[in-house]
């Protein structure tokens, strides 16, 4: 963390050269345009003295000369002639002909061109233009700014960077070395290698004691959250564990019986229809499960619906009703007593009894009974079936828990019945209670809350 405040620290100091350095840039660019706009309309006022003046065109070279300051004017004949140069220089005529801003004058137009021919320390602007055809006046003014950036504002501000890091080192380096320490002492925190009654809240500075007492109530959060999640994510793998179990199971059988079924054309009608059935009651176990997977996924991501008053006992009956044919193959009665009404989506209450009844005939004994009986707002159904041993029970709703897998497949059990009702349950407010022992049969009871809540619920 140290690491990452003095390169945030030096990182500031690098913007702001750069932003120094930016501005003398534009400066720069800035004063050069304007020199070249002083070039052209020096070029165009002597253009003008050339052609009405009548003197000398040396006397033509010092004043043009004198107007601009530092500036050299020559005036040369297109074969290279140096006819006049002020300053009393000597120019190459023969040299200046092959430049480029006086090709661009012999072609007509205005030439410029920035030249760092004598130095690259002192470039110059160079500027041509032709005066009636055959008179070239050429301009050379020298570009001070370079030198000024170099022995001028290049100092200053190397100056600035360094008063800046004494500045730094004097009044933020003991104030930083806190805060790092404070921040580590956080960071400790975080990673599990510090206790919270470790640190001392008075030890930080006023400005920030509150939030790093907020810091350390959302460590606490967050250290919760994270095993939460945890949980979370164990049981995601293990539901797709499962899932993927429940379905690779009778798909396999599935793909067994119609491969003997397809290699085998001429196998008795008999065997056949044995197969067929095995293949029928595999497929409606894979789709068994695969509903029980969508009803679960949909309660979960399902938002508050408006419920209705929904009689259980016209719901029970209506399951009863359905769960007959199995119910006959173990000659089990089913029956339903009392009455009672909730505040709810009938689907879910549906789903809520066919799940626990469901259980009650698969697990039921031969010859047993499965009793629904309704009372305010308790739901119970009871049998008197195989029953739960004490150390599965309080797992039973977890999703895919069984008490005894292999008769659960056998019977034709998802194993997620149990977690759709906990589900339901749950989003209703209602509580669920087991009382089962081994060959006594099960008992689940749940308790919905009162209308209140239930009609507050369903304006939710």
């Amino acid at each position: 963390m140290r690491k990452r405040l003095l390169r945030a620290y030096w990182a500031g100091n690098l913007v702001t050269v750069l932003m120094v350095l930016a501005f003398v840039a534009v400066m720069v660019s800035y004063d050069i345009a304007s020199d070249r706009g002083s070039l052209r309309a020096i070029l165009h006022t002597a253009s003008a003295w050339t052609t009405e003046a009548g003197s000398p065109l040396q006397d033509l070279a010092d004043r043009i000369s004198e107007a601009g300051s530092p500036l050299q004017v020559t005036f040369l004949m297109p074969g290279g002639i140096v006819l006049a140069e002020s300053g009393g220089g000597e120019q190459d005529g023969l040299a200046m002909v092959r430049r480029p801003e006086v090709l661009a004058a012999l072609s007509g137009k205005v030439g410029e061109e920035i030249s760092f021919s004598d130095s690259l320390i002192h470039p110059t602007i160079n500027a041509a233009v032709l005066l009636g055809g055959r008179l070239i006046l050429h301009l050379k003014k020298p570009i001070q700014e370079i030198s000024y950036v170099l022995f001028v504002y290049l100092p200053l501000t190397l100056l600035l960077v360094g008063v800046m890091v004494a500045i730094s080192r004097w009044l933020l380096n003991p104030v930083t070395h806190r805060i790092v320490h404070q921040l580590e002492q956080v960071q400790a925190l975080l990673e599990g290698t510090t206790q919270r009654d470790e640190i001392d809240p008075e030890a930080y500075f006023p400005e920030i004691r509150p939030a790093m007492e907020h810091i350390t109530y959302l460590i606490d959060r967050l250290r919760y959250d994270l095993e939460q999640i945890g949980k979370a994510q164990d049981m995601q793998r293990d539901f797709v564990d499962n899932s993927s179990h429940e379905l690779k199971s009778p798909l396999t059988s599935v793909l067994g019986f119609a491969e003997m079924i397809h290699d085998e054309p001429d196998m008795p009608l008999a065997q056949r229809q044995e197969y067929l059935g095995y293949i029928l009651a595999e497929c409606q176990r894979m789709q068994d499960v695969i509903n029980d997977i969508l009803m679960l996924e949909r309660q979960e991501r399902e938002e508050s619906q408006e419920k209705d008053l929904v009689n259980l006992r016209q719901v029970a009956l209506q399951v009863a009703s359905t769960l007959m044919p199995q119910a006959a193959r173990k000659d089990i009665q089913i029956q339903v007593e009392g009455e009672a009404s909730v505040f709810a989506q009938e689907v879910d209450m549906r789903e809520l009894l066919r799940n626990l009844m469901s259980n009650a005939v698969r697990y039921g004994r031969a010859g047993g009974w499965v009793r629904v009986e309704l009372l305010g707002r308790r739901l119970t159904v009871r049998d008197n079936g195989m029953g739960i041993a004490p150390e599965h029970q309080p797992r039973i709703f977890e999703k895919f828990y069984r008490a005894d897998a292999a008769r659960d497949r056998r019977e034709g059990g998802t194993g997620l019945g149990l977690a759709i009702v906990a589900g339901i349950t749950n989003r209703y407010g209602a509580k669920i209670h087991l009382d089962s022992a081994p060959d006594k049969g099960s008992c689940f009871t749940v308790d919905f809350p009162g209308d209140r809540g239930n009609k507050e619920g369903s304006k939710a």
